[in-house]
């Protein structure tokens, strides 16, 4: 189920597994489409040559029952099940919601924010950052002492993802570089 938000607009969600499934399925009955038009088409004399769907049963005439046929038959259903299943279960979510508007901010670009606002703190030379799901990790260089940085960068990272719904959790990495 897709929630709702203020101005009409939809929560970001992941791309269902079944949406590869369900492309190669539809290519897979439009060539069977295709192959029965032909067939009826050969049925009202329009074209000549050989049925396919003819043919193909002549080749399944061949076939005969073996043992492996029938668990196979049950891993086909528990496999469309698993299929069923995993496009009815609601999606996670992919983005951080801002606040209680309808914006929403992938966790990349959280990180974009936590790197620019470890950069602004005065002691520290660079900044790099990575995010996941849930965390924020914040790698930095600087000149001074790691515990007193160390707070610094919370602190300015803590402040600028705020407006954030449920801010991240934060990791900072403190790295002296001796001069």
């Amino acid at each position: 189920m897709t929630e709702k938000l203020g101005s009409g607009a939809k929560r970001p969600v992941r791309t269902p597994a079944v949406v590869t499934v369900a492309a190669l399925s539809a290519i897979a009955l439009g060539l069977l489409g295709a192959a029965a038009i032909r067939d009826a088409l050969q049925g009202l004399d329009v074209i000549q040559g050989e049925s396919w769907s003819g043919w193909l049963a002549e080749r399944l005439k061949l076939i005969e029952p073996a043992d492996w046929m029938l668990p196979a038959g049950i891993a086909a259903v528990l496999i469309g099940l698993w299929f069923v299943i995993a496009a009815l279960k609601p999606r996670r979510t992919t983005q951080w919601r801002v606040g209680e508007s309808a914006v929403w901010i992938r966790p990349k670009d959280a990180a974009r924010l936590a790197a620019g606002a470890a950069s602004e703190v005065g002691s520290v030379l660079s900044a790099t950052t990575s995010a996941g799901r849930r965390k924020i990790t914040v790698n930095a260089v600087s000149t001074t002492d790691a515990a007193h940085v160390d707070e610094e960068l919370t602190t300015a990272v803590t402040n600028r993802l705020a407006p954030l719904n449920r801010p991240p959790r934060i990791r900072i990495r403190v790295r002296l570089e001796e001069r």
